[in-house]
């Protein structure tokens, strides 16, 4: 590596590192889906351990995303990620250095060699809000049956987001997966909190609009109009 790249590396990692004490320790995030579907996340960090556990009741059953691991330099580097249907085991990603193992359940797994971080789309989110919109180099996707690789990450503005009887105002952005997009929005008054997540599994769209958060133990008050 040259020293113009080796540089522009510590950069990264130090501003990534930086960005990352800025993360709640407890943050309940509450959203509604499409139809009105309700969802829930939970993200905490204990030291350099974090969990983080989303919710998303469908009709007929509930959908419970959850993953786990440790962050280092800025970085969230998961350990396993578990996509749990109906209260069994749909979908898994196991983190091993730089190697990932991931599946469906019904259909085996199978490992893959990775040169970069490998994130969950609800790690990603934090990830994303630690780095103020940045992500470390080579980051891969995996939502547990598939490994994507992220062809390019834009911001796409900022506005004003309704709020309870408020207003907060959030960046955009836009991360592009294999073939499909993945949208985030993040609070940037309240610890860039996920404010929108929007994404497509198994031919199913997911978006996620913020209804209320309480971070620290604090419920988060918008700006009234």
């Amino acid at each position: 590596m040259n020293t113009t790249k080796a540089t522009a590396l510590l950069l990264t990692v130090f501003s990534l590192s930086a960005a990352a004490s800025e993360l709640p320790h407890s943050a309940v995030l509450k959203y509604s889906g499409s139809y009105g579907i309700p969802a829930v996340m939970t993200f905490t960090r204990n030291g350099n351990s974090y969990k983080i556990v989303s919710s998303i009741k469908v009709p007929l059953y509930k959908i419970r995303f959850e993953s786990a691991g440790t962050i280092s330099d800025g970085i969230l580097y998961p350990s396993y990620y578990k996509d749990i249907r109906g209260g069994k085991l749909y979908a898994e990603a196991k983190f091993n250095g730089h190697s990932v193992t991931y599946g469906r359940i019904k259909e085996g797994e199978e490992t893959e060699t990775v040169s970069g971080p490998t994130m969950d789309l609800f790690t990603l989110a934090w990830q994303l809000a630690a780095g103020d919109g940045k992500l470390p180099a080579g980051t891969r996707i995996t939502n547990g049956k598939k490994l994507y690789r992220i062809n390019s990450i834009n911001k796409t503005g900022s506005s004003k987001y309704k709020f309870g009887k408020g207003y907060i105002d959030i960046d955009k952005y836009r991360v592009r997966r294999g073939d499909s997009t993945v949208g985030y929005a993040f609070a940037t008054a309240f610890d860039n909190i996920p404010a929108q997540i929007s994404y497509t599994d198994d031919g199913k769209t997911y978006n996620l609009r913020l209804t209320g958060a309480t971070i620290d133990g604090k419920p988060v008050q918008p700006q009234q109009p």
